[in-house]
């Protein structure tokens, strides 16, 4: 019998038929399969850190990144859902949380956007709340106009990318988290030009394609104008309520043909406690305020010291880590070493904490009044000795720049990232290293790379009087080596074994005939080739950091 195009058979049709019947089917088989292990991560707007130009802009942008990361873990675990990276304790702080996630269970990418864009509007809402509130007065027209209203409104649509995988392992998550990153939709970054508080009828065909590919991203722009003069008065109130004994030079516009760039004031203003403890309590950091007010009061010529690190390989050392439990380890001792750094490490100074890369500062201690170049390497070979400590099976690379007061914040991050890259790629296989770069005022740098372990051959450097440590004069190695290469010393491209030998001697002579030897013999591990070019290039950099780095003159 049919029935609207059915064939309807009885049960004793198919028993005296033979007919095998069908097995239930299970309403499983439909379901989506929920994935054992999720992975995320999520990227700020494009130069969000790159383009911050002044240290506390630094600052500000890692806690503004650090909270957000807070905020989605936080969810993730409201849910039910087991965090295994990174590792928070119930009374952790907010700080220095990177934006690397793994949860095992379900964690949409819907969620954590969710999670995130409610943070982000809670630090964008505080800050206009904090102006509207203590600007009123002194500027009633721009905080009652439409136009600065608005502005605010759309920076609430900060772009922010957030990526995510999944699997049955671990290793599978990350590696799928990886796979979604390349496939990214580079197109999207046409869209950051256009204004998404009114989003197309096509947008959401969009968002699906987005989550589909594992990627979503709100995008904004800043549209807000004003004159040179409303400009200068806004920078001149906040500062007057913010920082009222300081000399204010973070609300001063570094150029005349600076604008009024909400994004970059966000970063300045959540640095201050007033502001930052309204968002969370352990949002502010007094010890960041005590490093700017030692670097205010000091005078004349002086030198700046940042470094930024990555810790190498990391994804591959979770996927061997495996198990659950060693995974959350592994994050615990991560983040205790950058929270314990500031402390335990003298003058160093944690400004910016990715997923698992750092920039820093180190400044001068409160009793002198500048900071000293004799205590860089001391401090670097500490740094390097606190990383291993922790045991946590990486290896470590570093850029360090030592760059001349008038180099511009922004220009020091920049080398600082030129000099981190170029000791993580120093040679094909080989990493584990520290890169030195000594800027000058005029944009000009000498630089070094090499093994940490050699790093304390610095230290060991012989005049040739005999006289070691701060009282060893690196004149005499630096005279020596100008007049090689004034003379036929054809550096930085020699072309005869000469050359190598002569600079060998130059070395033996004032680092000791055993550590020449060492040097002669494991070159390609140390200086990363065989060739005479590499080794010479090798020997200058150590004396040319080392007259300006450790030279008692």
């Amino acid at each position: 019998m049919c029935k609207r195009g059915r064939t309807i058979v009885s049960k004793d049709t198919l028993e005296t038929e033979n007919i095998p019947m069908q097995e239930p089917i299970s309403l499983e088989q439909f379901s989506q399969k929920i994935p054992k292990y999720t992975a995320l991560s999520f990227a700020p707007i494009p130069n969000f850190i790159e383009k911050s130009r002044r240290l506390r802009e630094l600052y500000g942008a890692s806690q503004i990144l650090s909270y957000l990361s807070w905020k989605i873990v936080r969810a993730a675990q409201n849910k039910g859902v087991a965090v295994i990276l990174p590792a928070i304790a119930n009374d952790d702080i907010v700080q220095g949380i990177p934006s690397h996630i793994l949860v095992m269970g379900n964690f949409s990418c819907s969620e954590a956007l969710k999670a995130l864009m409610e943070g982000w509007e809670d630090i964008v809402n505080t800050c206009y709340k904090w102006l509207q509130e203590n600007l009123n007065y002194e500027l009633p027209e721009l905080t009652n106009s439409t136009e600065w209203a608005v502005a605010w409104t759309k920076w609430k649509m900060q772009p922010w990318q957030i990526f995510w995988g999944d699997g049955e392992t671990i290793e599978t998550a990350l590696q799928d988290l990886e796979a979604r990153k390349l496939r990214r939709d580079w197109g999207a970054s046409k869209e950051s030009t256009k204004d998404s508080s009114q989003l197309p009828d096509r947008s959401h065909n969009r968002l699906h394609n987005q989550l589909r590919k594992g990627t979503i991203a709100y995008t904004n722009e800043d549209k807000l104008r004003l004159s040179t003069a409303e400009i200068k008065r806004i920078y001149q109130c906040i500062a007057k309520i913010l920082d009222p004994a300081s000399k204010g030079n973070d609300f001063i516009p570094l150029n005349k043909s600076e604008g009024l760039n909400i994004l970059e004031l966000i970063k300045r203003l959540v640095t201050y406690e007033a502001i930052a403890k309204k968002i969370h309590r352990d949002f502010y950091s007094p010890r960041f305020r005590e490093m700017l007010l030692r670097d205010e009061n000091r005078g004349g010529t002086y030198w700046n010291a940042w470094f930024m690190g990555d810790g190498d390989r990391v994804n591959a050392r979770l996927t061997k880590l495996k198990d659950r439990a060693n995974i959350t380890q592994f994050s615990h001792s991560l983040r205790a070493w950058g929270q314990n750094f500031s402390t335990e490490v003298d003058r160093g100074l944690m400004a910016y904490v990715g997923g698992y890369d750092f920039l820093g500062v180190m400044h001068r201690e409160q009793e002198i009044a500048q900071l000293k170049s004799q205590g860089a390497i001391e401090w670097l070979i500490d740094l390097h000795n606190s990383w291993q400590q922790e045991n946590l099976g990486i290896i470590l690379s570093v850029g360090f720049v030592w760059a001349g007061h008038l180099v511009s914040p922004r220009d020091i991050l920049r080398h600082c990232r030129e000099a981190e890259k170029f000791a993580n790629h120093f040679a094909a296989g080989q990493r584990d290293r520290v890169t030195i770069r000594i800027l000058f005022d005029n944009g000009q740098y000498v630089q070094w790379t090499t093994p940490w372990q050699y790093l304390q051959w610095l230290a060991d450097y012989r005049d040739r009087d005999g006289h070691r440590g701060k009282d060893a004069n690196w004149s005499h190695s630096y005279t020596n080596l100008l007049q090689l290469k004034a003379q036929d010393w054809s550096l930085p491209v020699p072309s005869t074994q000469t050359d190598e030998a002569i600079a060998l001697n130059l070395f033996g002579l004032y680092f000791g005939s055993d550590k020449q030897e060492i040097l002669s013999q494991e070159r390609s591990a140390i200086v990363g080739a065989e060739d005479s070019q590499a080794l010479i290039a090798w020997i200058e950099g150590i004396i040319q950091v080392g007259w300006h780095l450790c030279s008692n003159i």
